[in-house]
């Protein structure tokens, strides 16, 4: 009896101990030890990628924490990095640059993606710009859909990725044309952008840092933004409507915010949250968001997710128009 009674003793208190472990390791939230990495679905060099950075940065400022690294994982139309975040421990050290990708990636069966994900904060809004090789013929979208019509299936028409938002803008606009174009998705827009600039690929849909970065060697053609876009460079550019599409259904632009697995810690969840909504305050990157032409879409944790859950609701009808949506996506 007494061996008994002994052994439940020391149950309880290894649980005591464990349940202590837990609840200091994360208020010890983050370890000077250990590495906080921002995984990137896409390339380096692309509008996601320069935005991760220049928030990394911003997060070390505010932080003094200097060991924030990004890393680029590619593949799956951004479902590869977005399965290690989603494989990773749940320990708040591994993040994920989430973004309208993501989402399309989760409807269209490369990831589970938001399904299996918890939200921190969501960021920002970059319209899309639909760009061609400046040394091509085509003056106006419209000289662009004269010509595919006309060689209907053999002028391309490029985007970051089949699940990529740009490559949902990409379907979406071929449908609803009738489509004339030839769909090719590229692995991020570092891949994208060079292949338009070779003469590779016809036109493309690009971010509007993506053409900022290229403008010597690219010309914008449509702004898919409501109004213009308040980069300068790009404030000419017409719009949908005023190209004749006024009413064609489909994301203006990439949503992106930051994610970590199922199961981080709520006090984790918050730290990183309140670090993430400083950097993103400091002047710095108000700057950057200026200079990129992003607009503010910021929340935090559940507000997060409310947002979120409206802009998977409004992508349904869109992704299962294109026929690339799975599953439940695809009733």
């Amino acid at each position: 009896m007494k061996k008994v009674i002994s052994l439940i003793l020391t149950a309880s208190l290894l649980c005591s101990l464990t349940a202590c472990s837990k609840s200091s390791s994360s208020s010890e939230f983050p370890d000077p030890e250990k590495t906080i990495t921002l995984i990137v679905p896409q390339s380096a060099g692309g509008g996601t990628d320069t935005q991760a950075r220049a928030l990394v940065e911003a997060m070390k400022e505010v932080s003094g924490k200097s060991n924030i690294i990004v890393e680029n994982v590619t593949g799956g139309s951004t479902g590869t990095g977005t399965n290690q975040v989603i494989d990773s421990e749940a320990d708040g050290y591994t993040l994920l640059m989430y973004g309208t990708y993501v989402a399309c990636g989760t409807m269209t069966g490369y990831t589970e993606g938001f399904n299996k994900l918890d939200y921190i904060a969501g960021l920002n809004v970059e319209p899309f710009v639909l760009a061609v090789n400046k040394q091509s013929n085509y003056g106006s979208l419209a000289d662009l859909i004269k010509a595919a019509q006309e060689k209907k299936g053999q002028l391309t028409l490029g985007n970051a990725g089949a699940t990529a938002t740009t490559g949902i803008v990409a379907y979406g606009l071929n449908n609803v044309l009738d489509t004339p174009f030839n769909v090719v998705a590229f692995n991020g827009g570092a891949e994208l952008i060079p292949a338009v600039l070779g003469g590779h690929c016809d036109a493309g849909i690009f971010s509007q840092s993506e053409v900022i970065a290229n403008l010597e060697g690219l010309r914008p053609l449509v702004f898919f933004g409501k109004g213009h876009s308040v980069i300068k460079e790009l404030s000419d550019v017409p719009n949908l409507a005023e190209a004749g599409y006024e009413k064609l259904d489909i994301p203006s632009g990439c949503f992106r915010g930051i994610c970590v697995p199922q199961g981080v810690n709520d006090n984790v969840k918050q730290y990183l949250a309140d670090i993430i909504e400083k950097a993103y305050k400091t002047e710095k990157f108000q700057k950057f968001m200026s200079e990129q032409g992003l607009l503010d879409e910021f929340s935090k944790l559940n507000e997060f997710k409310l947002f979120n859950d409206k802009l998977v609701e409004s992508l349904k009808p869109i992704i299962k128009s294109t026929g690339l949506a799975k599953g439940v996506y695809a009733k």
